[in-house]
Parts: C-alpha cells; structure tokens; sequence
C-alpha cells in the first residue's frame, strides 16, 4: 500500500500527465509543475483539483471499469457471450466468470486499485494544502477556497466507498470484525491498517457530512438547471466556478450521503438525504426528468436532464467504438460482437413495459433478429445536434432516478403509496406513464420492482453489481442462450486484494 499512497500526480486541465512521487521535471510546462509550485497560487489549486477530476474518468476508473465495463461485467448486466476481447472484453469475460487471479484479470483490477488510491492520496494532499491557505490567493477568496476543500474530501469519500463496495462484504454477509481496506485521510501515509467496514461507513459519512455543510454554502445561490449545470458557456474565472454538474456539488454529496446510508441499512438517515434532493426537484424543477422523448434526436442519448454528477472524457466515445462497433457488418451480424443484453433478459426486466419504455426504444438496439440488444448510451451521437458534444463526453455518476430509487425502498415500510410515487417518478421520466401495482403486497415485491426498473436504468452506469451486493440477492444473468444465476455471497461478490496488497 505504501507504494500507492505516496504517488502523487498533478494534472493540467487540458492533458493529463503522470509523475512519479521522486521525479518532478525542473522544467515546468503548463501541465507539469512541482508540488511547491503548484500550491503557490490559486490556479495551481484548481490544476490539482482539475487533475483529480480528470483522472477519475480514466480507462481505469469511471471512463470504463467502474461505469461500463468491469463493473457491470461482475455484475452480469450484460450477454458478454457476444462481446470482443478489446476494450476491456477480455477481462470482464474473466470478471463475470469469477475467476479473480486469473492472469487476463489482475493486470486490470490492479491498475484499477493503484489508479484509485492514488486518487485518495491526491485528495488527502489537496485538503491538507488548501484548508487553512490565505483565502487571498483565491479569486472567489473564502467560497472557492471552500468549494476545493470540500470537493477534495467528498472525492475522498467516494473513492474509499466504492473500494468498500469492491473489497469488503456488504453489511448483509455480515462481515464482522473482520477488516478489509483501511480508510486513509492523510497525505503521505506509507502504511495503514486495514479497518472493519463499520468503521469505513462511518468515515465515509462523516467526509461526506462535512462536505456537505460546507458545499450547503458554496452552492445556495447557484443555477442547478441542466444548462447551468452542462451546457451554459462560462468565461474567465467563472469558468472554474461554473459547471457544477461536472462537480461534487452539495446536491450530488446529499445523493451520495443518501446511497451509503442505504448501504449501510440505514435507512431513516437514507430516506432524509434523498428528500432534500426530493424536495428540490420539486421546488425548483432541478434534476427533473423530461416527459418528452425529443432529446434522443438532439443527441441526449444519456437523458442528461437527471444526471446530478457527471464526469467527462473525450476519449469516451472511442472506447465505445472499440468495444461496440469495429466489427460492425450489416451483411454478417452474427458474427458481430459488442455489449448487449440477451432477448430473454430484456423479456425478463422489461416485461410488459417494452413498448413505452425509452431505455429499451432508444438506448438499445435490436441485433440479429433482436436476439440480442447492443447497449447505444455511450454511442457517439450525430455531430451538430443540439446535445450531441456534452452526451458524448458525458459519464454518469448519479443520478436524480437512483436518489428516488433510494427514497422508495426506505420509505416502503411507513408509507407504500409514497414509495409508490417516487417509483412512478423515475418511470414517467422514461416513457412510462401507467404503473400497475396491483399485484404488489409486500416490500419484497415492491424492491423486487425497483431492482426490475433500476437494472434498465443503470446500463452502463455501474451500479447494478452493487445493488445485488447490497441486498445480498444471487446476480442474475445470461450465458449464452440460458440463464445464469449466481449466489450472493463473499466467494462472488469480493474482490481479492491484488497480490502485492495481501500484507497491508
């Protein structure tokens, strides 16, 4: 572990550039500068807090293993009897087989591991630098010096909670006293002890409840519409201060408050963070899903409307091409391959809503006499429409849907017709205006509801995987022609430490 937490890297906003912890260049172009250079003015703090940003939507982390690929690989979203071996197919045939040593594997969940905490320790290094700095050195002074240290330690915590979702059971399996992946909040730390993952939650929570109040302040007079938050140009210094849905935003840390809560079998503090959302997605129309299905010909393949935190990748679209359409052949589908789902688990998850639901109409494609169904949400969209430029680039982090996800399955228990309701909300968001809960006459039922939803929704949005863990539910897939069923427990759904980490 200590070979990870000391490596810092420092990122320009337009190109990413990686150092070693010993070798920092004396000769420093725009994206490659020495930390005590870096940390001298207030564009140098934005550079490292850019540079964290922009390596989360690496290959390594969200750009691939951990929204579309890997992840959902483990978590048997997709028919990957049809998928390459490029682009990350290779391994996440191997991922979905279980077979975590396997050599076409490790080399993958080891960069994701090192790339991840080198992420930790860049945002420890970024919050301890920039907490108690002269609030003279930042153009927006105290707001902007506030707005980096809680974005840092928000980061911080999302990071070491999906690492937790990874590499330790869920509270379901009981883990115990037993301690899997420590939680690091300092910069450097050569060696931690690994901690239980009662105590991770609660350092996660307790990151992102700082974050929280402080972004409370930063964000209150902020526009949250999804031009505000996306697509509205900014110029000048505004430009950093801008975009806040490319951002841990205080919207986006309540959500994410909201998910580990829910994590964490707690349910009244999960329902609470969600209603805050809840509450203004009703006051104000933010983060509201459209009732129109016009965007997907303006190039909003995503439904942006929803997304709360978003990061981007220019190369997003290419590792789409790569994985999902260089064997593309009209006259020989067959023998095509790319990410899809089988016929009979659209049948299964769509079920009757096939015809009116858009995540089936749009972002599916229908291939080989709709045996298959290709996966199109991260396809490059037609150039010149209106959307097309921010989808392309787009990765979801969270969105409005999974915040009322959360609040239905929280508040079932208490008031099912509310529950109801927020499950409704994220349905007419996709094309699905009458919701039959007839025959619905227990929690079970309902969740098994918004697992049936949720598993169209988070396509390609890593998230899938995670549920199941958390619900302790066997994942549920297709191999070939048949169905594949895999038990919930730690043997499946845990991730063995990389091998050079077996000592931490």
């Amino acid at each position: 572990m200590k070979r990870i937490y000391n490596t810092l890297f420092i990122v320009g906003f337009i190109s990413l550039f990686m150092s070693s912890c010993n070798d920092w260049l004396d000769v420093r172009p725009s994206d490659e500068i020495k930390e005590e250079y870096l940390f001298e003015t207030g564009n140098g703090y934005r550079t490292a807090l850019n540079g964290i940003y922009r390596k989360l939507a690496t290959f390594d982390l969200y750009g691939s293993n951990l929204s579309w690929g890997l992840i959902d690989g483990w978590g048997l979203v997709y028919n990957l009897d049809k998928a390459p071996d490029d682009g990350g197919g290779r391994a996440m045939k191997k991922i979905a087989t279980f077979s975590f040593k396997h050599s076409e594997l490790t080399p993958t969940t080891d960069a994701m591991w090192d790339a991840a905490w080198n992420i930790i320790a860049n945002c420890n290094n970024l919050a301890q630098q920039v907490e108690n700095e002269d609030t003279l050195l930042f153009y927006d002074r105290t707001h902007e010096r506030d707005m980096i240290f809680a974005e840092a330690i928000a980061l911080r915590a999302y990071m070491h909670f999906d690492l937790l979702r990874i590499y330790a059971p869920s509270l379901l399996m009981n883990p115990g006293e037993r301690t899997f992946i420590p939680y690091v909040d300092k910069y450097p730390s050569y060696l931690s002890d690994r901690q239980t993952v009662s105590y991770c939650l609660q350092h996660i929570i307790d990151d992102l409840k700082k974050a929280q109040s402080i972004l409370l302040s930063v964000d209150k007079s902020a526009s949250f519409s999804m031009e505000s938050r996306f697509i509205q140009s900014y110029n000048g210094e505004s430009r950093f201060l801008g975009y806040r849905g490319y951002r841990m935003n205080y919207y986006a840390v309540t959500a994410e408050l909201a998910r580990v809560y829910l994590y964490a079998q707690k349910a009244d503090e999960a329902y609470a963070e969600a209603k805050k959302v809840i509450d203004v997605v009703e006051s104000k129309k933010w983060f509201a899903a459209s009732t129109s299905s016009s965007g997907f010909n303006k190039g909003n393949m995503k439904m942006m409307e929803d997304i709360i935190f978003s990061l981007y990748s220019t190369d997003l679209t290419d590792w789409d091409q790569k994985i999902n359409h260089l064997s593309d052949n009209p006259a020989d589908e067959y023998n095509e391959h790319y990410l899809c789902l089988g016929d009979e688990l659209v049948n299964e998850f769509f079920g009757s809503e096939k015809s009116s639901d858009w995540r089936l109409i749009y972002q599916l494609e229908g291939k080989y006499y709709d045996y298959y169904y290709r996966t199109l949400k991260y396809n490059k969209q037609k150039e010149g429409t209106t959307y097309s430029k921010v989808n392309d680039e787009m990765i979801p982090m969270i969105r409005m849907s999974e915040v009322y996800y959360i609040a239905a399955e929280a508040i079932y228990k208490t008031d099912p017709a509310l529950a109801q309701k927020y499950l409704s909300s994220v349905k007419k968001g996709r094309g699905i205006k009458n919701v039959d809960y007839s025959q619905v006459t227990s929690e079970e039922e309902f969740i098994n509801m918004i697992v049936s939803d949720a598993r169209r929704e988070f396509v390609g949005e890593g998230q899938t995987f995670f549920m199941y863990k958390r619900l302790k539910k066997n994942l549920l897939g297709m191999e070939g022609y048949s169905w594949k069923e895999v038990e919930a427990k730690e043997e499946n759904m845990v991730l063995p430490l990389p091998d050079s980490e077996s000592n931490i």
